[in-house]
């Protein structure tokens, strides 16, 4: 079984303040990532923060939660502080809790792919392009426990590509992240036109 890991622990510098509880469709958008991961069949879902409003709502949904006291030094923190926290498991899905349009569907078709394939990274592409979440099997659990920085798996994605299958979706809606105020402001919008 997959182990889901919601990424929740930043700081949202480039956004200017905490962008993970900006509101879409009236409710924050961590709640649309926790609402979604919560109707896949995962082995545990943990949500790493650093943020108190964000624990307040994964404890709402009765998500495991870790704080990263270590988040200032970048992405490796969190990603070390859930695997850590993890039960032994199959393999880890990275979300990022900016993520706000991914999809249960998504989700199910990485996990369906990584239990049929060989390869032990799997990696969506939205039009071509390497997007989230990410599945590693438990196999890549050491080198998590090596890196740092704000890196996170890109580096084990590209040095071991013979173990990455890329996995092509059809909506790249379902690929959007929220990084600045006008991603944000862009991706309001098309919540707001559906």
């Amino acid at each position: 079984m997959v182990t889901a890991i919601i990424l929740a622990a930043g700081f949202s510098r480039r956004f200017g303040k905490e962008k993970l509880l900006m509101k879409l469709d009236g409710k924050p958008m961590i709640t649309h990532v926790i609402e979604t991961i919560i109707k896949s069949d995962f082995k545990e879902i943990i949500l790493v923060y650093q943020n108190e409003e964000i624990k307040k709502i994964a404890e709402n949904y009765n998500v495991k939660h870790v704080y990263n006291q270590s988040s200032i030094t970048g992405m490796s923190s969190s990603l070390k502080c859930a695997i850590m926290e993890a039960s032994e498991t199959d393999a880890y899905m990275f979300i990022n809790g900016d993520q706000p349009f991914v999809d249960s569907q998504v989700i199910e078709e990485l996990i369906t792919t990584f239990n049929n394939r060989k390869e032990s990274i799997i990696v969506p592409r939205y039009d071509g392009e390497r997007g989230n979440p990410v599945i590693f099997g438990s196999n890549w659990k050491d080198d998590f426990l090596r890196i740092t920085g704000d890196i996170g798996g890109r580096n084990i994605i590209k040095d071991n590509k013979e173990e990455v299958y890329y996995l092509d979706i059809s909506e790249s809606k379902w690929g959007l992240d929220i990084d600045t105020k006008e991603d944000y402001l862009i991706i309001k919008e098309l919540t707001d036109n559906e």
